[in-house]
């Protein structure tokens, strides 16, 4: 059966990412919300006592204070003492001409995670370039595959508007799987396709890992839940999210297949 919650309490959204696992490893994908959404999840975790770090595997915007930042080449070597404060963004370096951080590669993640006893690792995983959706390119996204949860941004503001390389990142990569061409408007069939394809929204995700699809920036209303419960139902995707993730609340309908009693 499946579950349409308005107005999901914390409670919910932490056990949709598999929170009560240890590491909790969560790698961010896609367009139109990924940096927003991480420094959200990483509060919710905080607020829970978890210890959190932040990183990417690409390049993204210096967290604001008061999250201190580590640069460093191997943060797998790093004392242990580094990891225990609530939360920490640790990154190899700064892109002065993109004033954005760099990230580390997926084995250089992978060694972290080995290493050392970590909480909560949040992982941008994928570059969009200010864009509110993007179909990843060949060499994207660099999810770790300790990832045990996948959280797939796209940005539902474009829906119903035409849409094409002015406003959709690796737009032939996106033409390709969604069957739009430019001037096209966006519906949520095509979205669902750039979730659904195994180039899409949720490529190189490891077997096994929880998929999340987050529709940010999107309003509600009944008739989306007749296409969307589907996939649900298909198995494409584990739960959905829908909401502004810079609003209150962020989330503010979640859709999921209820567990068996």
């Amino acid at each position: 059966m499946t579950i349409a919650e308005n107005i999901p309490d914390s409670s919910a959204l932490l056990c949709d990412v598999s929170a009560f696992t240890k590491p909790v490893i969560i790698s961010l994908v896609g367009a139109g919300g990924k940096t927003s959404t991480l420094f959200w999840l990483a509060g919710l975790f905080c607020r829970t006592g978890a210890r959190v770090l932040i990183t990417t595997t690409t390049h993204m915007f210096l967290p604001a204070s008061p999250c201190p930042v580590v640069l460093c080449r191997e943060p797998a070597q790093l004392p242990a003492s580094r990891f225990r404060s609530p939360l920490l963004a640790c990154f190899s370096g700064w892109d002065a001409a993109q004033h954005k951080v760099c990230g580390f590669s997926v084995q250089t993640i992978e060694n972290l995670i080995a290493q050392q006893d970590l909480d909560v690792i949040l992982i941008e995983a994928d570059g969009a370039r200010g864009f509110a959706l993007k179909a990843p390119a060949l060499h994207e996204p660099c999810i770790p595959q300790s990832s045990s949860c996948v959280i797939g941004v796209t940005g539902g503001n474009l829906l119903g508007k035409p849409v094409g390389p002015d406003t959709v990142h690796r737009w032939p990569e996106f033409a390709a799987i969604t069957g739009l061409n430019a001037g096209n408007r966006l519906d949520l069939p095509a979205l669902r396709r750039l979730v659904q394809h195994p180039m899409g929204l949720f490529k190189g995700t490891p077997s096994g890992c929880r998929r999340i699809w987050f529709i940010n920036r999107f309003s509600h209303n009944e008739n989306h839940d007749e296409l969307l419960m589907p996939m649900l139902e298909a198995g494409e995707v584990d739960v959905i999210w829908q909401g502004a993730v810079q609003e209150q609340p962020p989330v503010t309908r979640r859709l999921v297949i209820a567990a068996p009693d």
